[in-house]
């Protein structure tokens, strides 16, 4: 039985990730993360802030607190990376099958192939934006880009070519502004720049020879010492995930019952944290997060239950991770656009109506990530296969 036969293996030994049912509830978790920033940029753009609402109702403050957990959902997002991330580097290494190479082409292709549209197309929302309202002070891409803390943020003064290439370069919010409309680029930087750190960090220790080492240390230095101690703060929310991948299943978790009570506390424990979030100083928040993630992901992988058919919890969960990077990189641009058009001055109020016009705005924006991700993210694959048989024919995937 694979489930007595891992149990006292790390949790990167598992042969294969897919057949476990776990994966689904990470790829549910990994989507709703993605909508809960994609929701909260919608509110902030299109209705007046919260603390303008009079009197407002039970379903307005329900619908607020839904609404404002976009930065929250962001750590879950490290934490998971560094999940899958680390549990990739770490078994590579261990089989001996490590090669930089390798490693680079599967998340450079990860990334790129949906980035490089995603600014292509932030090029022309913004383009046509400003072409059609203008960049004076009455124009949302000149100076009226108010609301939350997007208020100090200007589209016009970063729709450059310098914060482009710089984005491509995952220096932006390091060398660079944001660019554009995009502000959902900023987390790019700090994820590329964990990719390259935790396997430098970990061949430090595996590396047999002494010139590797120092070459090694040297490069994790740099990287530290180069990014903003706000991206080295939150690499530690970063390895929180990549604790839970080298953790040994517990004995005291074989009990099925036990497992499940403890993996719903970990689901309530998280969303307690999320809420709660506003009260509390942010960096702690943050980091509860973080911890709160790494727990319920640590007693979900830890149930070996596998997946006999894929029904409609499979599929949906597959299909909604299957478009949230595409969702996360292509949003902002339009979204801005759209309330160029539909809001001249003042932003909605939260009335039936209004709500009403918000969600199917949040149905068409969700459509157009979807048939983006079509030709994009779900071609990854493709793509990383049509480049490595490029780089085997040359004989340069043994770095």
């Amino acid at each position: 039985m694979l489930e007595t036969e891992t149990q006292t293996q790390p949790i990167y030994n598992i042969p294969s990730i897919r057949n476990y049912r776990w994966s689904t509830h990470l790829d549910l978790l990994r989507g709703l993360a993605s909508l809960l920033v994609f929701i909260g940029h919608t509110r902030i753009l299109l209705f007046i802030e919260y603390a303008e609402i009079s009197n407002p109702s039970f379903f307005i403050k329900r619908l607020n607190s839904l609404t404002v957990l976009g930065h929250q959902s962001v750590m879950i997002f490290f934490v998971l990376s560094g999940f899958f991330i680390s549990t990739s580097v770490i078994k590579r290494i261990q089989q001996k099958q490590w090669s930089w190479v390798n490693y680079l082409v599967d998340r450079l292709t990860r990334l790129y192939i949906v980035l490089i549209p995603a600014l292509l197309l932030s090029s022309f929302w913004d383009s046509l934006g400003i072409k059609i309202f203008g960049t004076g002070q009455d124009s949302f891409y000149g100076e009226k880009f108010h609301n939350g803390h997007l208020a100090t943020y200007k589209i016009l003064e970063n729709f450059t070519f310098k914060n482009a290439l710089g984005t491509l370069a995952f220096v932006q919010t390091i060398f660079v502004d944001l660019f554009g409309s995009n502000k959902a680029v900023w987390s790019l930087a700090y994820e590329f720049w964990y990719y390259i750190l935790f396997p430098s960090i970990i061949l430090l220790f595996f590396a047999k020879s002494l010139k590797a080492r120092v070459l090694y240390a040297c490069l994790a230095s740099a990287i530290l010492l180069m990014v903003s101690s706000e991206i080295r703060i939150y690499f530690l929310v970063w390895l929180m995930g990549a604790l839970v991948s080298i953790s040994h299943p517990s004995k005291y978790l074989n009990n099925k019952n036990v497992l499940k009570l403890l993996t719903f506390l970990s689901i309530l424990i998280l969303c307690i944290t999320l809420i709660s979030e506003r009260f509390i100083v942010r960096e702690i928040a943050d980091f509860s997060i973080g911890i709160s993630t790494a727990i319920m992901i640590y007693f979900l992988v830890n149930n070996r239950s596998e997946i006999r058919q894929e029904g409609i919890y499979e599929k949906f969960s597959k299909g909604l991770a299957g478009c949230s990077y595409t969702l996360y990189l292509v949003h902002m641009p339009i979204l801005c656009f759209i309330r160029a058009c539909v809001i001249s001055d003042r932003p909605w109020e939260p009335d039936i109506l209004h709500i009403f016009l918000a969600l199917i705005i949040v149905v068409f924006v969700f459509l157009y990530a979807v048939v983006i991700a079509h030709f994009t993210e779900s071609k990854t694959g493709k793509l990383r296969n049509l480049i490595m048989s490029w780089i085997k024919n040359r004989g340069l995937n043994q770095a």
